[in-house]
């Protein structure tokens, strides 16, 4: 059963917008290589479009050199379109209500606006090479986006902290349970937490309070409100202030803080367990400028060596069956893989206009 917590908000307002890309007649476009001619006449094809447009809720340093990656093998252009996920979402549902064809690619991390574009068919049916090299049965709840959407990477909940800035009874705590640690009286004051929208964030306190209702449920979250916790619109401040020692605990993302970890910096993290899980996929649009090129990215971005330079450049665990994890960060005497817990997408107590009056009395309940 599907779950839309988000959609009717994203949407809403949308605007219909004038002109249209050169789009080819989708029905006719080919749904794999084999009825593309073979992989050298979909490259031919592709190279003489010469460009593509990839919108992408990834980072926009991660992904620029991803691109470049893809230019540098097939010379075809990549023009990118970077925003956060939910906002590249209205960005391209306007100009697709609107008939304008513009995205080739797209790469967001929020299940529900998935389904949304599969249920108004502005995502396509393209099986890649490596079709079966994911598990899709764990990672997409039920199997309406299978063929449609595919995996690249995840970002995963985690609590991290600064080491230089706790006190060893504080780093105690957090690695025993992190979770539970954020209630503690002696972290008042020096929590920062980020925008409960976000989809890692939201999935952080889902995960605690609904999955784990038994071990955490509401009275945790009331815990750590006591605590005064500081509260951003966005993780990314979030992650600098740790590092500086503003703040010593969080509860984020993980990749957040693999590259400062790579440079030496004081931090450390640990999963949840199971931890929420904020899968960066990517789809081909049923209507777009460069059908030939936006497909042979789709080959390339599902090939393991596609899926394997954006898992590195995003510093994420990979979504891949064979996905060898080669990070510095998993070297690290601290760190534990995550147990990746996909389930938010399929809670009901999130359905429909459930999800916005959790927000509200988590932000409500995080203020005090």
């Amino acid at each position: 059963m599907r779950r839309k917590w988000l959609v009717a908000t994203v949407v809403a307002g949308s605007l219909t917008l004038a002109g249209c890309g050169s789009s080819g007649d989708a029905k006719n476009l080919p749904q794999d290589v084999t009825a593309a001619g073979g992989m050298d006449q979909l490259v031919k094809k592709a190279q003489s479009e010469g460009e593509l447009s990839l919108y992408a809720g990834t980072t926009e340093e991660a992904t620029t050199a991803w691109g470049k990656a893809f230019t540098k093998k097939y010379g075809i252009k990549v023009k990118l379109y970077r925003d956060g996920s939910t906002t590249l979402f209205q960005k391209w549902a306007q100009e697709a209500q609107g008939g304008v064809n513009k995205a080739d690619i797209v790469i967001q991390n929020v299940f529900q606006l998935w389904e949304d574009a599969a249920d108004k068919d502005w995502i396509t049916n393209y099986k890649t090479q490596n079709f079966g090299g994911y598990d899709y049965d764990t990672v997409f709840p039920g199997d309406d986006l299978v063929g449609k959407v595919y995996p690249l990477h995840q970002s995963i909940g985690a609590v991290a902290w600064n080491t230089k800035v706790v006190t060893p009874q504080q780093q105690a705590l957090l690695e025993k349970d992190p979770v539970a640690a954020l209630t503690d009286p002696s972290f008042k004051g020096k929590i920062a937490l980020g925008d409960t929208g976000g989809a890692t964030t939201a999935g952080n306190y889902a995960n605690a309070i609904i999955n784990q209702a038994g071990k955490y449920g509401w009275k945790w979250l009331e815990g750590v409100g006591a605590n005064d916790p500081a509260l951003f619109e966005s993780q990314i401040p979030i992650a600098a202030q740790l590092v500086k020692g503003e703040y010593a605990v969080t509860f984020g993302t993980d990749t957040l803080y693999n590259d400062y970890v790579d440079e030496g910096a004081p931090i450390q993290y640990k999963y949840p367990d199971p931890a929420a899980s904020a899968l960066w996929s990517i789809a081909l649009p049923t209507k777009t400028p460069h059908p030939y090129a936006a497909r042979l990215f789709m080959e390339w971005a599902t090939s393991a060596e596609g899926h394997d330079l954006m898992a590195k450049l995003g510093t994420g665990t990979g979504t891949r069956t064979g996905w060898k994890d080669d990070r510095k960060v998993a070297k690290e005497p601290w760190y534990a893989p995550p147990k990746p817990w996909y389930g938010m997408s399929e809670l009901p107590q999130l359905e429909g206009k459930k999800f916005g009056e959790f927000v509200t009395k988590v932000n409500e309940t995080l203020k005090g």
